[in-house]
C-alpha cells in the first residue's frame, strides 16, 4: 500500500489559502471546515490582514434595497454567484421598520421609520449602536471609518472609531436644510451647518451619498441640485446638476477622484464627471455613454433601465430593469446579472470580505479525519 502523500507545511497551506477567491464568502469558511490547522490559519488575525491587502477590493455580495413600499422592512439581495453572508431572515426581522441608507467602511446605516433614530450596524461581525434622533426630519445620512491613517481594509464593528452625517429639511423653515456630525468617540452630534434653498418644499432623496475624502455628497429634489457638506469646514454647499433626461440618477465618485453622476438617456448609459478647467471654474462634463441596448438583455430600453446604485471599489453602476437588476462594468462596458428581481428604485450596495475570523463563534468544529 502506497505511503499516504506529506502534509504541506503551513507556511505552503498559508499561501494557497490567501488566493482563494473573495466573491464567494462561503468560500473560506467551508475551507475552515476542512481541518484545525486550516481553521487556525484563516482565523488568524494576522492571516486575515493579510488576505485583505491581498485581494484589495472587497466583493459585490449583493444589495440593500428599500420594500418599505410593501413591507416595512429592507431586503437583502445576494448577488447570483454569493451566498448571504448572514441569515436574510433574522435580518428581515429585525429590522422592521427601518430604512436602509448607507454601507461603506464595514457598516451599514439604517433609519427607523417612526422616530427617525439611526443604527450603525456590521453585517458580518453583528455589532451594532443606535443613536438617537439628531432633531433633523426627512433625513439621509452616511457613514464613515474616522480612524485616522486607516485604509478601510479592516473596517469592522462599532468599537472603531465611525462618523455619521446627516442631512435634512429643517422643521421650522422648509426652505432650510441642515446638516449635522455623529462621533462615535465622544457619543453625540457634535457639529451642524445649514444652507437657505431659495425654494419651497426642499426633499432630501433617501440615495447613497458619495464620498470624496473630506467631501460628501447628498442629492435634493425636485432633482437639479446636489448637497455638498464639507467635513474638514463643517460648511453646506450646494451644487446645480447637468440637464438630465431622467430623474434617475446617482452621485459617485470617480476614478481620478472627481465627482461623478451616472443616469440614462433614452437606451444609453450616461456618465458625467464635475471638473475644474484652468480659470477656476467647476462645471459637468459628459465623459462617456455606453450604449445598454448592446449589453442588457432589454428589447426597448427607454423608460425600462434605471441606474440604482454605485459599488466602489468594484467600479460597477447597478442597472435596474424589468428582466432583473445587472452590474455595468465601467472598465470592459460588460453587464452581468446580480438577480432576477425587478427593482428600479435606489439601493445600497454591499461589498466585503467575509472570512472565518469575523464569525469563527457561529462555525461549527472541523471534524478531523485519519
Amino acid at each position: 500500500m502506497a505511503a499516504p502523500p506529506p502534509e504541506l507545511i503551513e507556511d505552503a497551506v498559508a499561501e494557497i489559502l490567501l488566493r482563494l477567491p473573495g466573491e464567494d464568502p462561503a468560500c473560506l469558511v467551508r475551507a475552515s471546515l476542512v481541518c484545525r490547522l486550516w481553521r487556525r490559519i484563516l482565523s488568524d488575525p494576522a492571516f486575515l490582514r493579510r488576505y485583505r491587502r491581498f485581494h484589495r477590493t472587497p466583493p459585490l455580495l449583493g444589495f440593500f434595497a428599500d420594500a418599505y413600499r410593501s413591507d416595512p422592512a429592507p431586503r437583502f439581495v445576494p448577488t447570483a454567484a454569493a451566498a448571504s453572508p448572514f441569515s436574510t431572515a433574522a435580518f428581515h426581522s429585525h429590522h422592521r421598520n427601518w430604512l436602509p441608507l448607507d454601507f461603506r467602511h464595514g457598516r451599514f446605516l439604517l433609519r427607523q421609520v417612526l422616530t427617525h433614530d439611526l443604527l450603525v450596524w456590521d453585517p458580518i461581525t453583528g455589532d451594532r449602536e443606535e443613536l438617537y434622533h439628531p432633531g433633523i426630519p426627512y433625513l439621509s445620512a452616511a457613514v464613515l471609518c474616522a480612524a485616522p491613517g486607516c485604509d478601510h481594509c479592516d473596517c469592522h464593528g462599532t468599537s472603531s472609531p465611525f462618523l455619521v452625517v446627516c442631512v435634512g429639511i429643517d422643521d421650522t423653515d422648509y426652505e432650510m436644510v441642515d446638516a449635522c456630525v455623529y462621533s462615535s468617540q465622544v457619543g453625540e452630534w457634535v457639529s451642524s451647518a445649514s444652507v437657505l434653498m431659495y425654494r419651497s418644499d426642499p426633499f432630501v432623496h433617501l440615495t447613497r451619498a458619495a464620498v470624496l475624502g473630506d467631501e460628501i455628497y447628498f442629492t435634493l429634489s425636485p432633482g437639479d441640485t446636489i448637497l455638498k457638506y464639507d467635513l474638514g469646514r463643517h460648511y453646506l454647499t450646494t451644487i446645480d446638476l447637468p440637464y438630465l433626461d431622467s430623474l434617475c440618477y446617482i452621485v459617485m465618485p470617480t476614478e481620478d477622484g472627481l465627482l461623478g453622476l451616472a443616469s440614462t438617456s433614452e437606451s444609453s448609459l450616461c456618465l458625467w464627471s464635475r471638473m475644474v478647467n484652468a480659470e477656476g471654474a467647476a462645471g459637468w462634463i459628459l465623459c462617456r455613454e455606453l450604449e445598454l441596448e448592446t449589453v442588457l438583455p432589454v428589447d426597448n430600453p427607454i423608460n425600462r433601465a434605471s441606474v440604482i446604485g454605485f459599488a466602489e471599489g468594484v467600479n460597477a453602476i447597478l442597472v435596474g430593469t424589468e428582466f432583473g437588476t445587472f452590474t455595468v462594468d465601467l472598465k470592459s462596458g460588460l453587464a452581468r446579472k446580480l438577480s432576477e428581481q425587478e427593482i428600479l428604485y435606489p439601493v445600497i450596495p454591499f461589498t466585503s470580505f467575509y472570512t472565518p475570523g469575523c464569525a469563527c463563534s457561529k462555525l461549527p468544529l472541523p471534524v478531523e479525519t485519519n
